[in-house]
């Protein structure tokens, strides 16, 4: 697993339930062009579909459904402490469709969230690999370019500060959510810190929760965060 500050690769993150759900709501669902919320130079390289941002039931129905798994997904909560997390855009990949190496914009948001800053970007996989071709999730990071496509239900997490795009889809259909998040605290070093202490600490907890140890290591993992938190 990469590190919680960089790079975080959650398998399952919607369960069988969920994605069957998710995926129903789709079938009769009418997508628009992705340029709708592309901003700055992504509008010239952001070629794709997208389910509209507006507040039918399907949507809401899609935006509850992701939303709580972010919720309810202990290594999400544990590794990036999200604040504040966008509605999902729900996009779509046809043949010959892409989306250019861009870099997001630093912050978003809507007359309904207000504006966050977005630490991390999130794309999660609503497509069997095997039913299209292309479509990857290239991201380029210090040691090189990474490429992501995933199996249904699984997400990648990915710090926002890289250039990043969908390599083009050259047959088949791709479905993806992506989102983004603001977390309490801002620096991923710190972060990636206070995943390492908190790791530490439940593992100090289920040998003995009232050691010495473990309430010191919670004190000082909760004073850290008061420290560092921003709400």
């Amino acid at each position: 697993m990469n590190l919680p500050s960089t790079y975080l690769s959650i398998p399952g993150l919607l369960k069988p339930m969920e994605l069957d759900t998710l995926l129903r709501l789709l079938t009769s669902a009418s997508f628009e062009s992705g340029t709708a919320t592309a901003t700055d130079a992504a509008k010239s390289v952001k070629n794709n579909l997208q389910l509209p941002k507006n507040n039918s039931l399907e949507k809401q129905q899609i935006d509850a459904l992701i939303l709580n798994a972010i919720v309810q997904s202990p290594l999400i909560q544990m590794a990036l402490m999200p604040s504040r997390v966008l509605p999902p855009i729900i996009s779509k990949y046809e043949p010959g469709m892409h989306y250019g190496m861009h870099v997001d914009s630093p912050i978003m948001g809507d007359p309904q969230t207000g504006p966050i800053r977005t630490d991390v970007g999130m794309t999660i996989f609503l497509s069997e690999p095997g039913t299209y071709e292309g479509g990857e999730l290239s991201i380029h990071t210090q040691s090189g370019v990474e490429s992501y496509k995933m199996n249904p239900g699984d997400a990648i997490i990915y710090p926002t500060t890289q250039v990043h795009g969908v390599l083009p889809v050259t047959s088949g259909v791709r479905l993806a959510a992506v989102t983004w998040m603001q977390c309490a605290v801002r620096n991923p070093q710190q972060r990636e810190m206070l995943f390492h202490l908190k790791t530490v600490q439940q593992l100090l907890e289920k040998q003995d929760a009232k050691a010495p140890e473990n309430l010191l290591l919670l004190q000082v993992y909760s004073n850290l965060i008061r420290m560092w938190a921003e709400l």
